[in-house]
């Protein structure tokens, strides 16, 4: 386990982030036990330009709710921090908790969680491939209200013991970026280069209807030959002399992939 100490932001008007946050790092710090310090302003005085010298992670957004469009947000936030700031060991930007197929179980305040399954896997697969931290708030053991009933689903431990997408998110290379925007027609194209020389690829779909996700290995910046892995389907796909796809991706899907050099 890990100790982990969230730092809110609630009712602190005339204080500044930037000089107090400093301040619970050094008292943490000076206990002489590993903490992971997690500063939460919700963004909003660019932490990832400031906080990697504080703390070993950060809000970058307000508050993540089991909604799409709270899921959309965040994502589409995500992909908006300079390039240059996109995290490093002991220092990520943290897109807030995982509503992980928790429907009105939500961990905190806020509307109902009530995505579908398709969209619950792409919460996770897009928190996975920007290197967020990825704080389950399924109540597996315990409750914090009288209504909440202890447990996991089928749909959870699907997508929670995934091997293979938490490995994505577990690796040390800087998040993921989108490098092709999508479009009515066409899923966008997240990348990330992992540690190993292979290449996590997510093929992100957040319109409202099914598109096709398609890329070639020079728009991605990698070298064909390559052997692609579907992550969901947890299938080798084959080896692939110039790019993937086109593939059907349904509406809110993300298609997750790795790929390898041959």
């Amino acid at each position: 386990g890990v100790d982990w100490v969230k730092m809110d932001w609630c009712n602190t008007q005339g204080m500044d982030p930037v000089t107090t946050y400093p301040k619970m790092s050094e008292a943490l710090n000076k206990t002489g036990r590993p903490i992971h310090f997690n500063m939460c302003e919700w963004g909003k005085e660019a932490p990832w330009t400031w906080g990697p010298a504080v703390a070993q992670s950060w809000r970058m957004a307000g508050d993540h709710h089991g909604t799409w469009a709270s899921t959309k947000t965040v994502i589409s936030e995500s992909a908006a921090i300079p390039a240059n700031n996109t995290g490093k060991p002991f220092a990520w930007n943290d897109m807030d908790m995982l509503e992980t197929g928790n429907y009105n179980q939500a961990a905190h305040a806020g509307p109902p969680s009530n995505m579908t399954e398709t969209e619950y896997k792409t919460e996770f697969s897009m928190w996975a491939i920007n290197a967020s931290p990825m704080v389950v708030t399924t109540p597996i053991m315990n409750c914090s209200t009288g209504t909440c009933i202890p447990g996991i689903t089928d749909l959870q431990k699907e997508i929670l013991l995934n091997t293979e997408i938490i490995a994505i998110n577990q690796d040390v290379t800087p998040q993921g970026r989108p490098v092709v925007k999508g479009n009515s027609t066409s899923a966008a194209v997240w990348t990330r280069a992992l540690s190993d020389g292979s290449m996590a690829v997510a093929l992100y779909n957040d319109a409202d209807s099914e598109v096709k996700g398609f890329f070639s290995f020079e728009e991605i910046k990698f070298n064909g030959p390559a052997a692609v892995r579907d992550l969901w389907l947890k299938k080798d796909m084959g080896v692939f002399q110039t790019g993937y796809g086109p593939v059907s991706v349904a509406p809110h899907e993300t298609v997750v992939l790795r790929i390898r050099k041959q």
